[in-house]
């Protein structure tokens, strides 16, 4: 059985918020969702957008 990386999870949290048609709701949960990820794996912050980055300080 195959499952998603944590990287490969992680880019697609970033696709989902900087997809400015969604819900302005599901794009705070995206932001939220990529903070957790953040916050448990640092080793992930390097992948982020600087514009993504910067909302999480």
């Amino acid at each position: 059985m195959y499952v998603a990386s944590l990287p490969d999870i992680l880019r697609g949290k970033v696709w989902a918020y900087s997809d400015e048609a969604r819900r302005k709701s599901k794009r705070q949960k995206d932001l939220s969702d990529i903070m957790r990820l953040v916050e448990a794996h640092p080793e992930l912050r390097s992948q982020l957008p600087l514009q993504i980055a910067s909302q999480l300080d």
